[in-house]
């Protein structure tokens, strides 16, 4: 149970990152999540060896206002919640892991390719990397 779990944040973890109010398009012209997320959202690839989970890959998208985070070894998606005054920073909260942090990070091009999942009570600390997109309609 606990590889499902910790998978389950990274699943959870990058993935119990909660919705934020005020996601929605606003008749100011503000963009609205999807946009707002575009650069973060895909899939990465986090190796979790050392927690015994080995490579699992969790999927970023927004649907409605929510941002979640689904990773392959789990039968639903977390939420994703938005840390405010920080950029692309998340928490998620696992009632029997913890509190997971996810930090999407920059490469030497600039752009978002990195993801930085920490559950300081799990003793985890690890770096996904972005990985090329699936088919439509795949998780």
């Amino acid at each position: 149970m606990m590889k499902s779990k910790a998978a389950g944040f990274l699943v959870g973890g990058l993935l119990l990152l909660g919705a934020a109010p005020g996601l929605a398009r606003a008749a100011g012209g503000q963009e609205g999540p999807v946009e707002k997320y575009a650069p973060i959202l895909g899939d990465y690839e986090f190796d979790l060896s050392d927690q015994g989970m080995g490579v699992i890959v969790i999927k970023i998208y927004v649907e409605g206002d929510i941002v979640y985070g689904w990773p392959e070894t789990s039968s639903e998606p977390a939420v994703m919640e938005p840390v405010e005054g920080e950029v692309f920073m998340f928490r998620i909260h696992d009632p029997d892991e913890g509190d997971y942090e996810a930090t999407f990070l920059k490469d030497e091009t600039g752009k978002y390719a990195r993801c930085r999942l920490v559950n300081e009570a799990m003793g985890m600390d690890v770096e996904g990397e972005r990985v090329q997109k699936r088919p439509v309609g795949s998780r």
